[in-house]
Parts: structure tokens; sequence; C-alpha cells
């Protein structure tokens, strides 16, 4: 029996239901093979794709059917961004297992995208020329960076200075394209750089002494990134660099170079790197995080710096970001899956 849809409605009932009458006079075979096939056309499964249905909620109203008008119904849903996720990772470039281990982690969430805090390689990974970042990045993360299958880029890192003293600036300029094609970006350089995806701004910073542009906050790159954040219309807007404004551990500390007015500017949250910790600090009123833990050796602490609200160094990790529709949510785990810390801003709206 042909199978007929549902949505043809009363008329083609009632025909069913005629030929059905005409055929119970006939020869008894005829009669078995249309009980054998009524089955299928009440609802029994079938092979292949299935068809779309109405709500069973829709089934039980009791208002009156539209008119029909040509096309097929759709049922009206709220309109809901999917959620992003990208990662975080930072002081990762050793080439070793604990980068592995590392990657793996990121690897399990699936991310949109990456993006680094810096020293994207250390001399340990070996190498020569752009092999450097073949060796320490490429071969761990090059899934998200432009091959042979597509230019796009999904991997977007800030200069270290291990990018500036083990590898050379040169052949860091040389490995990376950035944005990548298809982002725009203010800054006339890939040094540092901007790029938006989705409902977040990223703002990448080279905090590097060796910047040309400057580090001060009236420096030329300052001045830049105040002037992109006031122009800035995405609900997020995240300052990525190397060193850390705050930071607790007992190798480097705080940076007093890099304490920009990031929040009067207009940022919401500032990750670093440097550090190989993991700290969650908030200060004038918003949040910054320590994300060293990337693969190279771990660092201590020392006191905590005011507004220190977590900090972890018991293993290497990465952050899994999630942006919804309430809000951006940044959540730290170890290489053993553990969840270290979970940070969630709420959206204004």
């Amino acid at each position: 029996m042909e199978w007929i849809p549902a949505a043809e409605g009363a008329r083609v009932t009632m025909e069913r239901r005629h030929a059905r009458g005409v055929l119970a006079v006939v020869l008894t075979a005829v009669l078995l093979a249309m009980l054998l096939a009524t089955p299928l056309a009440s609802g029994c499964a079938r092979v292949g794709p299935p068809a779309a249905t109405a709500p069973a909620s829709a089934a039980a109203s009791t208002a009156p059917a539209p008119e029909p008008t040509g096309t097929p119904a759709t049922t009206a849903t709220a309109s809901v961004t999917p959620p992003l996720t990208f990662a975080i990772i930072g002081d990762y470039g050793t080439g070793d297992s604990h980068e592995r281990a590392v990657a793996r982690l990121v690897a399990s969430w699936d991310p949109a995208f990456v993006v680094t805090a810096g020293d994207d390689y250390y001399a340990r990974a070996g190498g020569s020329g752009t092999n450097k970042y073949r060796r320490s990045t490429g071969a761990f993360y090059g899934m998200w960076l432009p091959g042979s299958e597509t230019t796009r880029n999904d991997f977007f890192p800030v200069l270290g200075n291990h990018d500036y003293s083990d590898a050379g600036l040169r052949y860091y300029l040389r490995y990376f394209d950035l944005p990548g094609p298809g982002f725009v970006s203010s800054s006339g350089n890939e040094r540092y750089y901007d790029f938006t995806w989705g409902q977040v701004h990223f703002f990448m910073l080279d905090s590097n002494p060796g910047e040309r542009d400057g580090t001060g906050k009236t420096s030329k790159q300052a001045k830049w990134l105040k002037r992109e954040l006031a122009a800035s219309m995405s609900q997020w807007n995240i300052v990525v660099d190397h060193h850390p404004p705050y930071s607790s551990d007992s190798k480097h500390g705080s940076t007093a170079a890099l304490q920009w007015p990031f929040a009067s500017w207009g940022a919401d949250a500032v990750v670093s790197g440097h550090a190989h910790t993991y700290e969650r600090i908030s200060r004038s009123g918003i949040v910054y995080f320590v994300n060293g833990l990337g693969g190279a050796a771990r660092y201590g602490f020392d006191t905590r710096v005011r507004g220190s609200a977590k900090r972890y160094n018991a293993n290497w990790g990465a952050q899994k970001v999630t942006v919804d529709d309430g809000g951006i949510t940044f959540a730290f785990y170890s290489v053993s899956g553990k969840l270290v810390d979970r940070y969630r801003l709420q959206s204004a709206d």
C-alpha cells in the first residue's frame, strides 16, 4: 500500500475508507494483502530517515486546524543561539608528553577554536625556522590550523617571551597567519590583533618589552586597545596577553607595566600566561585569569595577591569556555579531567 501522509486530512481518510469498502468484496487474497499492509500505514517503523511529525501536544489539541496554505506547517520555537565552545591554553610549546596530555584534553571538548596565552614554542621542542612551530604547535593542534585541505584558521596565539627568545619573531610571523582569512583585524599588524567570533570580541596583545608599539598604558598599542574596546559592539570583550597584570606565582609575580585600566576601557575578562600556574583574580570589577599550565614546568605560589580567589598548580590543564545566550562560563580542567575551577559571567540582558 502506498504511504499517505496524515497531513492530507479528512478527504484522504474518506477515500481510503471507500476503497477499503469496495475491496472488501473482491478475492480473499486481495483482502489479505490489504490487511497485512494496513499496519505500515498506521505508523509502524519504516527504514530510512524519520519523517517530521507534529509534537504530541499538538495531537492532543482541540483547537481547529488552520486552513491549508500550500506549504508544510512549521512548529514555532524560541530563537536560541547554539552554545559556542572554545579552549584557552598557555605556555604549552614544549613538544613533550605534558603538552600532548593537554592537547588530548582540548581535543576531547571539540572546541570551535583555540586561543593561546603565549609561549607557543620552547627550545626543547627542537627544530629550526618555521619547523620549530610545526614541532611545538602543528604536531599537537594541527586540526585548528590551516593545512592542505583548508586555508581556514581556528588557532589564535599571542606572543610570549620564549617566542621571541627561543623561536624568533620572524618565524612566528611566518608560521601563523593572524587572525586569518575571513577575519578582520583593526591593528594593521600580526604582533597584536583582534578578531570577533559570535558574541565574543578578542583583543590579542603583545606584552613583551620588545614590542615596537610599546607595552605601557599610554603606548600606541594601549591606545589602540582603548579605542577598539570603546568601539566594540560585542556582548563580551576578552583581552589576552602573555604577562599577567596580577599573579601570585613564586617566579614572576605581577607585571606592573601591564596593569592597564582594562575594566574602565570596557574589557570583561583578561587572560594571561607566563606564570606556569592557574589563578583567578577579581580586580576593579572584572576577572583576571592566569592560564600557564599548557605543558611547561609548573611553578609554585607565593603570597596571594589581592583579589585572588582560586589557585592551582597540581597538574597541567586548560580552560574550556562556553558562551550561550545567558552568559559566558570559564572552566579550568586538569589533564585528568578534574574540574578545578568554574566561573560564570551573566549576560546583562
